[in-house]
């Protein structure tokens, strides 16, 4: 792998991505994640993408979200902090200019957050990587954060 350039926060791009726009109270929110290698030279990636809350230490989330509520207020991460160990082998994936890597499974955004209120919600997400050095591969860290994107759930 030493053909790998050293790359930067602005090489590698964070995209969330919904369905749609607008949800109704009781249907999933589901997310799509995936980065982006937008440079000029081939990345390693971990694409686990495993969600945990931004509290959790490092070597047991991937991908943090921030979801603020309609009344602005930011919401609190609702399942409980996982172990998560080492990251499989074929997690890793090397990204050539202008590849991306998606997570494997869209998450249901309720699982994580309370989203039953009205209005509109502004979410981001950070990924962080800190694996791959164990098994001697030099693996795109990050933080790298995403764009928010605003979604509205109706009644």
């Amino acid at each position: 792998m030493g053909d790998l350039a050293a790359s930067s926060e602005k090489d590698v791009k964070l995209i969330i991505s919904f369905d749609k726009s607008e949800y109704k109270k009781t249907e999933p929110i589901n997310v799509d994640i995936k980065l982006n290698n937008t440079g000029k030279e081939a990345v390693l990636v971990n694409k686990r993408f495993f969600i945990n809350s931004e509290d959790s230490p490092a070597k047991n989330r991937e991908i943090y979200l921030s979801v603020i509520s309609p009344s602005g207020s930011k919401l609190k991460y609702r399942m409980p902090v996982q172990e998560i160990g080492l990251p499989k082998t074929d997690y890793f994936t090397l990204l050539k200019p202008q590849e991306s890597a998606s997570m494997e499974n869209k998450r249901d955004l309720r699982n994580y957050f309370d989203m039953a209120g009205i209005g509109e919600y502004k979410i981001s997400a950070v990924y962080q990587n800190i694996y791959g050095q164990e098994i001697g591969l030099d693996v795109f860290k990050g933080p790298v954060s995403s764009d928010t994107v605003t979604i509205k759930v109706n009644e």
